[in-house]
């Protein structure tokens, strides 16, 4: 077995190209070529580079694919792999036929991928919840069904079958992302393939092991390793300036610590902006962005990296009060874009506009209350829903579900109650925050779990008190609202999904106690997920705080240029 070390920016996706072109040159045939790597876009990436001769695949693609190789030689039905709404149902139908009326569906399966993933101890759970899962995977089985994290289970019990193992004999195995493998639930499917290869090479880059929360362990891997280890490590860093290689490296392991960059420098120093607050911080980012556009970097060669997605609310509402562009990396939807935005947007032109019409179709049926598309069309048949329609359905109430018709009344009475609101002429930020209690949308939110959007509503309301009117911010609003998504823009983006990705210029916010390091989180991971963050851009890299915490304790190490915003 081979084993390849590799720094960020050491060209290791490139090297694994073509070690793998190599051996086709060779004339070995790609049908004996396996090669994985940790994400579906990565595995793209590399077959795209290979011409797609090569299937590339990912860890759970390569377990599906041995178990479709051992059911259909058999001359078995392949399972059917469900998604994690499906699995959910399942756990819920398991709980109920078990009459487990206090387990959460979700904390089961929580439960039972803790046990799975980390190599926990079944015994060490709730008997009941024992129960649940052994009903869970009775009903999966009969159905022919698999949960995502069953594949895994599935792949290492169909290998063995050491017939399968035989047919496997021989193969050319490339493995990327080594560090993110989990040892408990991955390693032994690689393992077997290993002990039967003609050849096995793995890259990692253990500096990067970012994915302890799925089960990813470098050092309990390590354990697992092979004695006769071929061991090489690469150290040229072709990505980043002198100035970015050398300050990312005071975050590394032994791997990854002593990297030379390649690179001849730009003399753009790595920064570490302090700022008042945090209102002042967003706005240092907008205003550091706009000045890397003036210089030439293009608007998709630019990334904010924050820690956890909440932090990006403050920096979109930055961007777009400088009227620049902007994605969020993963397809997930802008602050402004999400529906329960489009509610409090609701909510808050029925306070301005008590016949307002419009606003119906956002707020009916949210907080959910069971005004569904049957119901909504039994409502308004294909017409727009307005007033008028609501009326008619409480004047005829046996048209209705009870429980529709009292959110009928409840919209009627909140529009009395605005209207004593607005009447009171409150200081606008309290005005919005009693309009949205009356709501129950924040409660609602926090009673799901989904502290996000909780958190991203509270954010939206913060930034009231720079309108002087109820109106003037409904506008704002509005506009926001209704901007259509951009083709193109700056990347904004969490820490973990920056990884394998890289930018001309990086600004991370929120360099401070309890974000980075993040308050709970394992240390060691911690300072990995920073320096992946910092190794990311090419020429520029940006590093702000604000005063509400303490500096970050890996700020200490770093040669940065210290600055404060505004200058004090």
């Amino acid at each position: 077995m081979q084993l390849i070390t590799a720094p960020p920016g050491a060209g290791k996706t490139r090297r694994l190209v073509s070690e793998i072109q190599a051996r086709l040159h060779e004339g070995v045939s790609p049908y004996t070529i396996v090669a994985t790597t940790f994400t579906r876009e990565a595995a793209r990436e590399i077959a795209e580079r290979l011409g797609n001769d090569v299937p590339i695949r990912t860890l759970h693609g390569l377990g599906h694919w041995l178990i479709r190789l051992a059911r259909q030689t058999r001359g078995d039905t392949v399972p059917r792999i469900v998604s994690e709404d499906k699995s959910l149902a399942i756990m819920e139908r398991a709980i109920k036929e078990l009459d487990a009326k206090y387990v959460e569906p979700r904390q089961a399966l929580d439960d039972m991928a803790r046990v799975r993933e980390r190599g926990g101890r079944e015994e060490a759970l709730h008997p009941l919840v024992r129960e649940i899962i052994t009903r869970y995977t009775t009903i999966l089985r009969a159905d022919n069904l698999l949960d995502f994290t069953g594949i895994l289970d599935e792949a290492r019990r169909e290998l063995e079958d050491p017939d399968l193992r035989e047919f496997l004999r021989g193969l050319r195995v490339f493995v990327d992302e080594g560090q993110d493998i989990n040892p408990h639930t991955e390693w032994p499917i690689l393992d077997v393939l290993r002990q039967g290869a003609g050849e096995f090479v793995m890259f990692a880059s253990p500096s990067q092991q970012i994915y302890g929360f799925r089960g990813a362990s470098w050092e309990t891997l390590c354990h697992q390793l092979p004695d006769d280890l071929n061991l090489e490590s690469m150290r040229e860093n072709y990505r980043s300036t002198p100035e970015i290689v050398r300050t990312a490296a005071r975050l590394a392991g032994p791997d990854a610590d002593n990297m030379l960059s390649t690179r001849e420098s730009i003399q753009s120093p790595v920064v570490a902006v302090d700022a008042l607050n945090p209102e002042i911080e967003a706005d240092y980012v907008g205003r550091q962005i706009a000045q890397w556009l003036e210089q030439g970097v293009k608007l998709e060669e630019v990334a904010v990296l924050a820690r956890v997605h909440t932090m990006l609310n403050s920096v979109q509402m930055s961007l777009r009060a400088r009227d620049i562009p902007f994605q969020i990396v993963g397809g997930r939807r802008s602050i402004f874009q999400r529906q329960e935005t489009e509610a409090v947007l609701g909510y808050l032109r029925l306070a301005l506009d008590p016949m307002d019409d419009g606003v119906l179709e956002a707020i009916i049926d949210f907080p959910p209350c069971g005004i569904g598309v049957r119901t909504r069309h039994d409502l308004r048949g294909d017409d727009r829903l307005t007033w008028d329609h609501l009326f008619r359905a409480v004047a005829d109430p046996e048209r209705l579900r009870p429980q529709a018709l009292r959110r009928i009344l409840q919209v009627f009475d909140l529009r009395e109650q605005y209207d004593e609101i607005v009447g009171a002429r409150l200081p606008l930020l309290h005005t919005i925050t009693r309009l949205l209690e009356l709501t129950g949308v924040p409660t609602y939110l926090n009673s799901e779990g989904d502290f996000q959007a909780a958190r991203s509503i509270n954010d939206l309301v913060a930034a009231s008190v720079e309108f002087g009117s109820l109106k003037a911010y409904v506008e704002y609003l509005q506009t926001e609202v209704s901007r259509p998504r951009e083709a193109e823009g700056v990347q904004l983006s969490t820490l973990h999904a920056a990884k394998g990705r890289e930018w001309d210029a990086v600004i991370i916010p929120g360099f401070q106690e309890g974000l980075i390091p993040l308050e709970g989180g394992d240390l060691t991971e911690e300072r990995n997920l920073a320096f992946v963050g910092m190794s990311r851009p090419r020429d520029h890299l940006t590093l702000t705080l604000n005063r509400t915490q303490p500096p970050s304790q890996f700020l200490a190490r770093l040669p940065v240029r210290a600055s404060n915003f505004p200058s004090l």
